[in-house]
């Protein structure tokens, strides 16, 4: 390529038979393998082009080179220099072997300057470093630079994620550039390129003859020439876009010393090129994409970050959309009003928003896979692979995206069921690099693949397949609580679609079957929420079953939220209804939290009423599941009433019942109840025993309800081997659980268990604090026996601190709200009373109450009966 002296004249001819047949420079460029820049300088008369690209047009034009004024003006320069669109990038054309005048043995040669080859395709580096990639350019560059096996470096992942924005980088990096002191080649590809004209640019720029190029009428040809003249050069050749292997080998045409990178798409086709394999580039994480979208319009992050880090969410961190978001966002907000960025934002809410927003590109800086015309968009982008695919493939990739989006995943087996499909499907959408593979046997679908895909899906039975599949997979599942906890944010949008689209059936069946799952975790406004969809749906269609399963558990939220009086009316009515349809099964679930509920109250007859009649409904029908809930609750009623004994008889016969059907949840329950019998008879290490293992499956299987309960336990073991540091600790965990689940009951508990460990470190701020927070929560919910133990403490407070009237009444107060035969707190509060008396000197009543204490407790084997027993024989022995 010439640069010409003096006047230049425009080729008009030239520019005439390109336009006759409709091309673009860029085509023309394309075609003869060139850039479009060369092309506008040879029709503006400013260069002329070399014999090679001479004979190139004239034989695509059919003309000669008077014909398409390539005669004009010819006064070569003595130096060729071919320019280059990228300012940056120099061409400096270096004699290949092939091409070079061979040497006599009696001639001497100068050696020429030798300068690096960079190819004026590769695009214009980033006006800004690249967000969050820092890292990833410092491993590529050490692969590269290592040679051997990992120069031959490959980069996979989705569309848009960044890739051809990490080769660029990469090209322009000093330190590689040094390295490659020969030269960077650059091969844009797509899903279909033009190898031969491509092969035949690098040629030129090879400086392979215009002779030996006419002869080369292959891709083989041209990959062995062109190898030839790289010989030992350094050179790096990057690889953009690969969407073949044939075609990714075709441009593996370096030497030894070269490296080669290579970008696609496609995960198998980076595997099977990188011998190491390949680096997989992820999406930006929220904070990187917050920064890229600060760095593009930072006036809109400054003011609305919060709506940008949805946007980063809502993309889920995909450079190729922040980007596209961002540049919008900045055009949008150069007047600084904000009216208009609030409606830019309004805008880019919406998925099909986000998708259609585009942006013109140069023709150097084209993508790859999209055309000169076509407007770089994440629509476009991905429906460059989308029409790749078969109509079958296509449509189970719209069925796909019924499924929440990354970061769920959903199961082989589940894709299967709802895209209607076979493996091979599968395996189709993920060699495109559509379908994310997670582990062995899940997938994943990434936010804006999904978005791509729902808004092209016409079959919405697709839904109907994803509600009738996680129906059956909910009730066939219902204790694996892993396996429901992995599946959980599906069932979840699965309950929220079967309730938009009235599917009253499914929704009441699934919602019930979950929601012990969804009370076990402690999710409870979560669980509310799809009881009442589940409550109207069955209404509306008249499922009476159904009704009185979604009262029952909507009553026991109400009862673990303290609001009693509701739980009552929801149970009531539920056994109203199942008594009237004789389902035995429902009876006796909704008798046993009936019983709960009366326990609570400390109302024990009509406790044991419950409770005794359920048991026999679930023993005809061999319930075994509500048999050992049955005698769990049994067993507290005992325990309350300070009958050890019978509550481990009780206990006992559960377990073994929990354990034949391996019923974690109420192996952990009655393990809990166990310690607190032994516990409450002093045996301090078995109970510890008994709460450990409890610990540990209630752990396993996420109830969060249980580890509370377990933590205040373990704490109050501690507190009575006098390890006040652990019992504080274990208290302090267990209550943050509780508060976080929203439980009063035991937050009350804990805080009763707090402030008694705050009393004996003499810690009394501290631990009225606690017990008036206690207090008052116990007198909201109603519970009066947890009302009782909070004003035993808060009396041995006053007690510590010597101030023995407020004691004397709060100990009164204590005896006033004690339950009916609740003998143990009775006995407490007269031991309290007696140590009052014993400060008042009055000796006798203080020996009286002990005494009375002391039997009650003593029958009880009560843990306290050693501490009062010891009490009795002090006054006894001061009184003599």
């Amino acid at each position: 390529m010439q640069e010409q002296k003096g006047p230049t004249r425009l080729r008009v001819r030239l520019t005439e038979a390109r336009t006759q047949r409709g091309w673009s420079q860029l085509e023309l460029a394309e075609k003869i393998g060139t850039t479009p820049v060369n092309v506008s300088r040879w029709e503006r008369g400013i260069t002329r082009p070399d014999p090679y690209f001479r004979k190139k047009l004239c034989d695509l034009f059919g003309k000669s080179e008077e014909q398409l004024d390539l005669l004009l003006n010819i006064e070569p320069l003595a130096t060729s220099i071919a320019p280059s669109p990228n300012p940056a990038a120099l061409l400096s054309p270096v004699p290949s072997p092939a091409s070079a005048s061979p040497v006599g043995r009696n001639q001497s040669a100068t050696p020429e300057p030798v300068h690096p080859l960079y190819d004026p395709f590769i695009p214009l580096p980033p006006a800004k470093p690249l967000v969050g990639r820092e890292q990833t350019v410092a491993d590529l560059k050490q692969r590269l630079i290592a040679g051997g096996s990992v120069a031959l470096t490959a980069l996979n992942g989705l569309p848009g994620v960044g890739k051809t924005a990490l080769s660029i980088a990469l090209a322009h990096d000093e330190e590689l550039r040094s390295h490659f002191r020969d030269g960077i080649l650059w091969a844009g590809l797509g899903p279909e390129p033009n190898l031969q004209n491509m092969l035949s640019r690098w040629g030129s720029l090879l400086n392979v003859s215009p002779a030996e190029s006419a002869a080369l009428s292959s891709v083989e040809a041209w990959a062995r020439t062109l190898r030839s003249a790289i010989g030992s050069r350094h050179m790096l050749l990057v690889i953009d876009d690969a969407w073949s292997l044939e075609d990714a080998l075709a441009c593996k045409v370096g030497g030894p010393q070269c490296a080669h990178l290579v970008t696609t798409r496609f995960p198998a086709l980076a595997t099977h090129v990188a011998a190491d394999g390949a680096t997989v580039i992820r999406e930006l994480s929220d904070e990187e994409g917050l920064q890229l979208l600060r760095q593009l319009a930072p006036g809109v992050v400054e003011r609305e970050e919060r709506k940008a880090h949805n946007l980063v969410q809502a993309v889920g961190g995909l450079p190729l959309a922040l980007t596209l978001m961002g540049n919008y966002l900045r055009k949008e907000a150069y007047t600084g009003r904000q009216r208009r960025i609030t409606t830019a934002l309004e805008r880019l809410s919406h998925a099909e928003e986000r998708l259609q927003i585009s942006e013109p590109h140069g023709p150097i800086e084209s993508h790859p896979s999209l055309n000169a015309e076509t407007s770089l968009s994440l629509q476009s982008v991905f429906a460059v692979t989308d029409q790749q695919l078969s109509r079958a493939v296509r449509q189970a990739l719209y069925a796909l995206s019924v499924f929440p989006a990354k970061p769920t995943s959903f199961s082989e087996e589940a894709a299967l069921a709802v895209a209607h499909c076979d493996v091979t499907t599968l395996d189709v959408l993920a060699d495109a690099g559509i379908l994310e593979s997670v582990g062995s046997d899940r997938y994943t679908l990434h936010q804006t693949i999904a978005d791509y895909a729902h808004l092209h899906l016409e079959d919405q039975t697709a839904y109907t397949r994803l509600i009738a599949y996680m129906t059956h997979y909910v009730e066939e599942h219902r204790k694996d609580y892993e396996l429901l906890e992995q599946e959980s944010t599906i069932i979840l949008a699965t309950l929220d679609i079967a309730h938009e689209q009235e599917r009253h059936e499914e929704l009441v069946r699934a919602v019930i079957a979950f929601a012990p799952f969804l009370l076990l975790r402690g999710l409870y406004p979560i669980a509310l929420r799809h009881l009442q969809h589940a409550l109207v749906a069955a209404q509306a269609s008249k499922d009476t079953h159904g009704i009185t399963g979604v009262l029952l558990y909507l009553g026991e939220i109400a009862q673990k939220q303290g609001n009693y009086a509701q739980a009552e009316t929801h149970l009531q009515e539920g056994l109203a209804l199942a008594r009237q349809l004789g389902d035995k099964e429902r009876i006796s679930a909704l008798l046993n939290n009936l019983g709960g509920l009366a326990l609570r109250r400390g109302e024990y007859a009509q406790t044991e009423t419950y409770l005794q009649e359920g048991l026999v409904l679930a023993r005809e029908i061999g319930d075994k599941e509500r048999n050992c809930n049955i005698l769990k609750m049994l067993g507290i009623v005992a325990l309350g009433k300070g009958d050890y004994i019978q509550a481990e008889s009780y206990l006992q016969e559960g377990l073994v019942l929990a354990r034949e059907v391996e019923d974690r949840e109420q192996i952990c329950v009655l393990l809990l109840n166990l310690g607190a019998t032994v516990g409450g008879q002093g045996k301090h290490t078995q109970a510890e025993v008994y709460f450990s293992d409890a610990l540990v499956i209630a752990r396993q299987i996420g109830h969060r309800e249980w580890m509370s309960v377990l933590l205040s336990n373990l704490g109050e073991v501690a507190g009575e081997l006098e390890n006040y540091t652990d019992a504080k600790i274990y208290f302090q965990e267990g209550l943050m659980l509780a508060r976080q689940l929203g439980h009063r009951e035991w937050i009350s508990a804990l805080l009763i268990n707090l402030g008694k460990i705050m009393c004996k470190q003499r810690a009394y701020v501290q631990a009225e604090k606690y017990l008036l927070e206690s207090l008052h929560i116990a007198k909201l919910i109603g519970r009066s026996q947890m009302i009782a133990s909070a004003l035993y403490e808060y009396g041995n407070l006053y007690i510590a601190q010597e101030k023995y009237e407020n004691a004397k009444e709060t100990f009164l107060e204590m005896i006033s709200v004690i339950p009916k035969g609740v003998q143990d707190l009775i006995a407490l509060a007269q031991y309290g009373l007696s140590q009052v008396a014993e400060q008042n000197g009055n000796r006798q009543m203080a020996l009286e109450l002990a005494t009375t204490s002391m039997i009650t407790l003593g029958s009880m084997e009560h843990r306290d009966a050693k501490e009062v027993s010891a009490w009795v024989s002090y006054l006894k022995n001061t009184h003599e």
